[in-house]
């Protein structure tokens, strides 16, 4: 989940450091409160100097919080909060970028937005999968196997149920890893769990209970117990 509180980087006086922090903290009370006028109005007062603001100012136009879904102002404002490397922002100028909301349709920059956040924030699930989906594709990247299997993995290790369905049949069809049919079934397993949702904007057909049968039928029992005393209590 991207958080509404994002990194700051970048220089300023302690004056207007604290500053900037009060009319932060006002315009994030306001937005909780679902007084969303209020913090626009508080947020873009610093937003040039605060990339926080910046960014929460991006995320008002990008859920349309005070009127119609607006990408044109979100990408205006989450890319003044890229520039100062917030990590949410890079992502959503990348989701941006990929589906050419607000901006230019650029599968190149998605990747390198993608790649950026990911640095900046390795815990964002939906920025590896994207990137996975990149290399998988060969969209915005030179299509590659071993690489789009290395950022499946990375988003199904943080729990993402579309990660684990992927780097599950990544596994079965020995696509940028070693064929393991026991790791394609323990993965797919796990991605039956939840739900599978994508990012905005992009969809995946997933259907785990057929490809958990299919891989049933080519496990030995013994293969299929060791999957479920890893898989623990989880399951159940």
């Amino acid at each position: 989940m991207l958080m509404l509180i994002g990194v700051v980087g970048g220089f300023a006086t302690m004056a207007g450091i604290t500053n900037a922090r009060a009319d932060y903290k006002e315009g994030y009370l306001a937005y909780k409160a679902g007084n969303y006028k209020s913090a626009l109005q508080q947020w873009q007062d610093v937003a040039n100097s605060d990339p926080r603001a910046a960014y929460a100012l991006g995320l008002i136009y990008y859920r349309g919080k005070v009127g119609r879904t607006d990408y044109d102002s979100a990408a205006k404002w989450f890319g003044v909060a890229a520039r100062a490397n917030h990590p949410n922002a890079l992502y959503y100028m990348g989701l941006l970028y990929l589906n050419g909301w607000g901006v230019s349709y650029d599968q190149f920059k998605a990747t390198d937005f993608f790649k950026r956040s990911l640095d900046a924030n390795g815990d964002n699930a939906d920025a590896a999968f994207l990137l996975a989906e990149q290399y998988m594709h060969g969209r915005g990247a030179m299509q590659n196997y071993v690489d789009a299997a290395r950022y499946y993995l990375k988003a199904a290790q943080m729990g993402m149920p579309a990660g684990q369905y992927m780097i599950g049949a990544m596994y079965e069809r020995g696509w940028g890893v070693n064929p393991d049919l026991s790791e394609a079934y323990y993965w797919l397993r796990l991605s039956a769990l939840k739900p599978i949702n994508t990012p905005p904007g992009t969809e995946l057909e997933a259907d785990p209970g057929k490809a958990i049968a299919l891989l049933e039928q080519k496990l030995r029992p013994e293969e299929i117990r060791r999957v479920e005393d890893r898989l623990g209590t989880s399951i159940h």
